[in-house]
């Protein structure tokens, strides 16, 4: 994808909104170029967070272009951090959003028969309080 060059001089928390806007709109690619730039400048459980979302993003785009391997790898990716997360982190409700997400992805897990690509808007929302 892109190397998120726009968003290098923005402040974390004005990144972190882009993000939750991008994601509101279902723009997954913008999701993954701002959290890409929050994750690398991150560590520890923070940069756990910010892949975990990225993640996410990139899987939802994935399954929504029916590249259904592409989106299982990156789900699994991002189910395991959103589960070592806690339940609320960064103003997010992570264990609302891990349930709905594994719900969404679980027929892209098993490798359903009947896989057809993602209507984005029923991508789980991110509960941002």
């Amino acid at each position: 994808m892109g190397d998120g060059a726009a968003f290098i001089g923005l402040p974390d928390n004005v990144l972190w909104q882009r993000a939750l806007k991008y994601y509101a709109q279902h723009d997954f690619f913008m999701v993954h170029e701002a959290c890409e730039v929050l994750w690398k400048r991150s560590d520890g459980q923070d940069a756990e967070f910010y892949q975990a979302f990225l993640q996410a993003a990139v899987s939802l785009y994935h399954y929504g272009n029916a590249n259904f391997s592409g989106a299982r790898q990156l789900a699994r990716s991002a189910i395991s951090r959103l589960a070592d997360l806690p339940a609320d982190y960064h103003g997010v409700n992570v264990k609302a959003y891990l349930n709905e997400y594994e719900a969404l992805m679980n027929p892209v897990l098993l490798n359903a028969s009947d896989l057809k690509p993602l209507d984005c808007r029923q991508a789980p929302p991110i509960q941002h309080m």
